[in-house]
Parts: C-alpha cells; structure tokens; sequence
C-alpha cells in the first residue's frame, strides 16, 4: 500500500523543505538495504538531533503552531494539577515537581504561577526536555514569564540524574508525552493475535510507503491479552490498521527506578486516548494514527518529514496493567473532564469569572474551560492515568 499524498496540506518555505529534504535523503540511504520498522521511522522524523520535529526544535505549540495542548488553551488545566500537588505538598514539604516534555513551557509557568498564588511552591521544579532546542526555548519562556524567586526552583535535567541524590518524592507529569513515543504500526484481525503483521516503511519510486514485514513474536505476544475481546460475528473478513507502543514497558520501568525516594511519587499521566476494547475495535479500520501539521489533521506520516508531528492514541488499559507490572501502584483512570470537574477548578474558573475585567476577557476564561471539559472538545478524549511509586524504605 502507498499513500497518496495530501496536497491540501500548507507548503512548506524553502529552509523547512532543505530541512526535510535532508531527513530524505538519510532515510533513503538506510532504506536502500532494506525496509525498517514504522517505529524506528516514527523516532526517526520526529527525535532526530538536527532534522527531527522535536529534535531539532520544529514542533511549534498554539494558536499559530501545529496544535493547541491543555496547557495553552486555558491556565485551568495547570490549577487542576495544582490541586493535586497541594495534597502531596502537605503531606511532604520538600517534595519536588517533575515535567517530562515541557513544551511550550506554558505548563511550567501557569503551575509555579499558581502554586505561588496558592502558598505551596515546590521545592524544585524539574523538567526533562530531550530536545536541546525545546530546551533553550523553554528556558527563555520561563525566564522572561517568572519573577527571580520562582526561577530559581527550575531545574533541567538528564532522565537518569532523577534519582535519591535529586529526587526527594513528589509529583510527575506528562502531558501529551505518551502519544508521541514511537510505535509499531501493523495489520490484523482483532483478538486474533496470530494474523498480526507488522507494516514497515519502504521505498517505493522516489516516495516512502509501507511493506509488510511478516509476523514477530513480541508483538504477537503483546496482543495475545487481546484474543477473543469482540464476538466472532463482528470481526472483519480482512485485516485493519492498529498500531502499539511496544517500548512503553521499559519506559514505566526505568521511571520506577528512577523515582525511587524516601517519599512516594505521584505520576499524572495525561493523553488523549482510550481504553483496548474502544482502540482496537473491529470498525476502526485506519486505526488511530495521526499526524498535525499547522494546524491540519490527516493520516499521511510520509508528508514532510521532521516538519510534522505524527501521534497515535494511548492504550490505556495496556498502560495501566504496564505500570503494575513496573511496580506501580494504579490509583486510577478517568476523563480529562471527570477529574477537572473533581478537583476545585469550578470554583477557580468562578473566581476567575468573577474577576475578568471585560467581556472579551470573560469569553476567553470561559472558552477555554469548555476546550477542557467538554466532551465535543477535550473533555473525554483526553484521559488522565495516575500512578503512585512507592516510597523507598
């Protein structure tokens, strides 16, 4: 199967086509001796140093980017999360926060802003930014946005220097980070784990396209939790598209380890997504791979490499049971709407309303409080997953 390309999409200015034409080029080098996997294409157009959409610091956030995330589209999404650090911050005082993929670094400063306003500034603020270039602009961000005594709690580090010399326990948060990681892209009949046939990417004339790759066993084993999940009756007679984050066991593993502290951790997982059953139904034939470019939505990951963004949804049924497995404590999953509305972000939202200075300035709170709950916007496509570590003894 080759994909068509999507000429509807904006065109891209001369130095982003150099730009892609570069990551071309060094995909096409290592396509000439043989196919590769969708997730080593996937980490690739999006986690390359110099050409990747996130590497190299393409990836714009907002209204005049890509896409709009929680964070930018009200500062009620970052009281919501300060709720919940207020309950870890009474509990232990010298407790830190910890971002991972800050982005536009709106998130950072909406959480110390309001945790101020609220008398209960973490200890430190960490952030881990993979990018070098999302890196600098974060630290520009926060240091034009936050008064000295708050920029001073902020800390970028390795994900491997998160350990008991750095981490005292406190809170975690990754917002739209599990959608972004790499996966297998491959062809199946639901609950039928045997007919799984992993879809890579290879050169067909001068485009990408995708090649079967035939079955393997990881990911045979993967699905098996799956097998006889949806009546016989509703299967499809040939086999759809699905896709699966087979890295994500080792990551919750490795931020097991590296949380590991005096004090628990709680980790806030936050994704738009669903649960197995919903992702890998049998009508969903294209599966659930998505890519966002200024602002368009379609399903072609061969357009623009390293200038788009490419996301496929999160299991999180599979990521919970991972997260056991890992050592983790599950203490829950809901929508993005049932725990905003179950922190006190109404009442915020009230105060907030109550204090606008115009109406422009109303429409804009009360926009973006809808973007967040409502379930045609945010509100139920998004979920939240929490986890506790233990504390180490």
């Amino acid at each position: 199967m080759q994909a068509v390309p999507d000429f509807s999409l904006p065109v891209p200015d001369a130095e982003d086509r150099e730009k892609s034409s570069a990551l071309i080029r060094r995909l096409k080098e290592r396509l000439q001796q043989a196919p590769i996997s969708f997730e080593t294409y996937m980490a690739e157009v999006l986690y390359h140093p110099q050409w990747g959409y996130y590497g190299s610091g393409q990836v714009q956030f907002g209204a005049v980017g890509d896409f709009v995330t929680a964070p930018e589209r009200s500062p009620l999404f970052a009281a919501g999360l300060v709720y919940e650090w207020q309950q870890i911050a009474r509990q232990h005082p010298q407790a830190a926060v910890c971002e991972i993929g800050a982005g536009s670094g709106r998130l950072a400063i909406d959480f110390l802003t309001t945790s101020a306003a609220r008398g209960c500034i973490p200890a430190r603020y960490l952030i881990v930014e993979i990018s070098p270039a999302l890196q600098k602009r974060q630290q520009a961000q926060l240091r034009a946005a936050l008064p000295e005594a708050l920029w001073q709690r902020v800390e970028w580090v390795d994900t491997l220097a998160v350990r008991p010399s750095v981490w005292p326990g406190g809170m975690l948060i990754a917002n739209e980070v599990l959608d972004a990681m790499p996966v297998q892209r491959f062809r199946w009949i639901p609950g039928q784990a045997n007919t799984a046939c992993l879809m890579g990417v290879g050169l067909q004339g001068e485009r990408f396209g995708w090649v079967p790759l035939g079955t393997q066993p990881e990911l045979t084993a993967a699905l098996t939790v799956y097998e006889q999940a949806w009546p016989v009756d509703s299967l499809p007679d040939t086999p759809i598209w699905a896709e699966i984050n087979l890295g994500l066991a080792d990551w919750l593993a490795a931020w097991y380890s590296a949380l590991a502290a005096p004090a628990e951790t709680r980790l806030y997982l936050l994704d738009y997504g669903a649960a197995a059953r919903e992702l890998y139904r049998p009508d969903r034939q294209e599966g659930t791979l998505r890519c966002h470019y200024r602002h368009r939505a379609h399903d072609d990951p061969f357009v623009y490499p390293g200038l788009q963004d490419i996301t496929s949804w999160v299991d999180f049924t599979r990521a919970a049971s991972l997260a056991e497995t890992a050592g983790f404590v599950v203490d829950g999953e809901r929508s993005q709407a049932s725990w905003l509305l179950g922190t006190d972000v109404p009442d915020r939202f009230t105060e907030m309303m109550d204090a606008a200075k115009d109406r422009r300035q109303a429409a804009a709170l009360a926009q973006g409080f809808k973007e967040l709950v409502l379930p045609t916007e945010m509100g139920e496509r998004f979920r939240v997953l929490r986890l506790t570590r233990p504390a180490t003894l």
